[in-house]
């Protein structure tokens, strides 16, 4: 088993160990925090996913999102491991299963997004370090999705303080988030990124 394979194998059996009632406690702890980050609350456009299984809950974010007047996009994944962000009106009416099981954009009625519109974008992930490197679930969507966005646009992976390990192994495509949210609190990690044509403070 590979480096990458053994991490996230660890980190997944520690997240589906916990008790449900732990788990809802601790993912109602990780929606305040993150509904009172200031990049969330200046966002107008924020690109949310639906929780899968044992992940950390998100859809009361969605919820409060769409109540708070922003503009909510979710991902519907595409072949050729692509994200496609569509934007999202009702959570009933705009979603259906998708790839895997995971709430997604309808298929039919898919209003695109353009990801250089996204101001912040919330990211799941099997394992974190606090260097900001975060380790996915093999697909690669992410990754390629962040490519995609304004050097702007505020990345913030949610997970559980299990889920923490002291490194991730990372390869030379993996992308780094700006913000990692626990129920433990909130740790930001040094941004490089930068505009185009923009110079950077020395």
């Amino acid at each position: 088993m590979d480096r990458k394979k053994e991490v996230r194998a660890l980190a997944l059996n520690r997240r589906a160990a916990l008790p449900e009632d732990e788990r809802r406690l601790k993912s109602r702890q990780i929606q305040s925090l993150v509904t009172a980050l200031p990049e969330y609350r200046q966002a107008r456009t924020v690109m949310l996913f639906l929780n899968f299984r044992d992940e950390a809950e998100t859809t009361g974010l969605a919820v409060q999102a769409l109540a708070e007047g922003k503009s909510l996009v979710l991902p519907r994944c595409a072949p050729g491991g692509l994200l496609i962000p569509a934007f999202i009106g009702n959570l009933d009416r705009d979603v259906e299963p998708g790839m895997w099981g995971i709430r997604e954009p309808k298929k039919d009625s898919l209003a695109e997004a353009d990801p250089k519109t996204v101001d912040f974008v919330l990211v799941p992930g099997a394992a974190f370090d606090r260097q900001g490197n975060r380790l996915g679930y093999g697909g690669g969507y992410y990754d390629r999705f962040f490519a995609r966005l304004r050097p702007t646009a505020a990345r913030v992976a949610i997970g559980f303080a299990i889920q923490v390990v002291p490194e991730v192994p990372v390869d030379q495509h993996d992308q780094k988030i700006d913000i990692l949210v626990t129920e433990e609190g909130v740790e930001r990690f040094h941004k490089t990124r930068e505009a185009p044509g923009s110079m950077r403070k020395r």
